[in-house]
């Protein structure tokens, strides 16, 4: 209930003020809460002053005191009042209640402490540059009260005495002082407070424009993505038909003019040839390459096992051809993405048969092990190998580092294979021994995202 009615009075204040200072909004919020609290006290303080004007028959303090707390209530609950006029209605009141406290009874110290406090309150809400006029309020109304004092205007109740004009002059005078030191001091307290704000906000403006720029950013590079994959696509798609022709008529060439032709015209013939043909894988990995993207579907259940029966039909040929063996260890279901994931393990499969040893047949493994946050893969085998140098270069675009005889490639496969580990949120290196064999591990996180 309390928490509404704050809310509540803030929303009802606020309403008609523009984005102010940070010092100054924060001097406006202060307020606004002291103000909530102020309400509840001004009605229980009405009673003492109902019950006093009833008492000596002062009708007057009654006038005053229900005057006061209707201004309060409207000053913190009626919209569309700009929230100086507000603050400012609560100092009058405040101000009043001191000069009332002096003028009906005669006592003026409660009513220099209402003037007092209410200096500290118009210097805490005001902007700094209004600190001072706490200070000359307070000088003006000690003034009137010493003429009044002087010239004896003021009539006090009955059987009070009449107070010392000099008295009043050294009480008030210490009122002034204050006034005047709290104005000065007041503001040089709040002066690193408000260079605080200030560099809170300007770090703030200087974050909204980098994010700006890094949103434009972002947006300029998926754009100029888009751009890179339509043109990837249609350069794939244009380039393979001439390749085609190049290679169809080279063949043509061969088999109607070979016996007219020397050894050497047959030799340029079948590069040409072979040239065209690994033009054209190059230009197919590419394209398969580029079409590589984040990901933004959800993940799904994922059987590795299912995925390593699928390739095995797959790479059915060429594991009867070289009497390959591929085995795996136990596996089990994880979330993943089942395109991305399946493209990368044929890769794997696809760079383990192409670079097998001929002196022996490729014997290939899929191992799988769980750990706290991922899973660990690893797939070997007992290839050619690599040297440790080229252990950083191999995940490169276009870096083939074995001898063209030995396997075609273009040498974007393991290239395909880093860029597809890093979009499922893992990593990837080697380990590797030159006529030994190779083993890739893997990363995959047990719960993907969708990037």
């Amino acid at each position: 209930m309390w928490d509404k009615y704050l809310k509540y009075i803030k929303t009802i204040c606020l309403a008609t003020e523009q984005k102010a200072d940070h010092l100054d909004d924060w001097r406006d919020r202060l307020f606004i809460s002291g103000l909530a609290f102020l309400l509840p006290f001004c009605l229980i303080a009405l009673i003492p002053g109902l019950i006093m004007a009833y008492i000596s028959n002062h009708i007057a303090i009654f006038i005053f005191d229900s005057s006061a707390f209707i201004i309060s209530v409207i000053a913190a609950l009626v919209p569309g009042i700009r929230l100086k006029f507000r603050k400012w209605a609560i100092f009058l009141i405040f101000y009043g209640t001191g000069a009332s406290l002096i003028f009906f009874v005669g006592n003026y110290g409660p009513g220099l402490m209402y003037l007092l406090s209410v200096s500290l309150l118009m210097i805490l809400f005001l902007p700094s540059k209004q600190a001072f006029i706490s200070f000359y309020l307070n000088l003006f109304t000690c003034t009137v009260f010493s003429l009044l004092i002087y010239f004896k205007i003021i009539v006090y109740l009955p059987n009070l005495p009449n107070p010392d004009l000099l008295h009043w002059i050294t009480v008030s005078a210490n009122l002034i002082f204050l006034s005047a030191v709290f104005s000065f001091l007041i503001p040089k307290l709040f002066s690193r407070l408000e260079n605080s704000l200030r560099e809170q906000y300007s770090l703030q403006e200087k974050l909204k424009l980098r994010t700006i720029k890094l949103k434009e950013s972002l947006n300029e590079v998926e754009t100029k993505n888009k751009e890179l994959e339509h043109f990837t696509f249609v350069v794939s798609h244009d380039l393979q038909e001439p390749l085609r022709m190049v290679s169809g008529f080279m063949q043509l060439l061969k088999k109607k003019y070979s016996d007219s032709l020397d050894e050497k015209a047959n030799t340029y013939i079948s590069y040409a040839v072979d040239g065209a043909g690994r033009m054209r894988e190059l230009i197919l990995d590419l394209s398969e390459y580029s079409r590589i993207n984040k990901i933004t579907e959800e993940p799904e259940r994922v059987d590795p096992s299912h995925i390593l029966k699928n390739l095995k039909l797959t790479f059915q040929s060429e594991i009867t051809a070289k009497k390959a063996e591929i085995t795996s260890g136990p596996l089990v279901p994880i979330l993943s993405h089942a395109s991305f994931f399946s493209l990368l393990i044929q890769n794997l499969l696809g760079n383990a048969l192409k670079y097998s040893d001929p002196n022996r047949p490729p014997v290939i493994h899929l191992s799988m092990e769980e750990r706290e946050e991922d899973y660990l893969f690893q797939v070997s085998d007992n290839g050619i190998g690599i040297d440790s140098d080229y252990f950083d270069k191999i995940f490169v675009l276009f870096q083939r580092l074995h001898n063209k005889n030995i396997g075609r490639g273009t040498g974007m496969g393991l290239a395909i294979v880093k860029k597809i580990t890093e979009i499922l949120g893992g990593d990837i290196w080697v380990a590797s021994e030159v006529g030994i064999g190779t083993t890739f591990t893997f990363t995959h996180p047990k719960y993907p995202s969708s990037k």
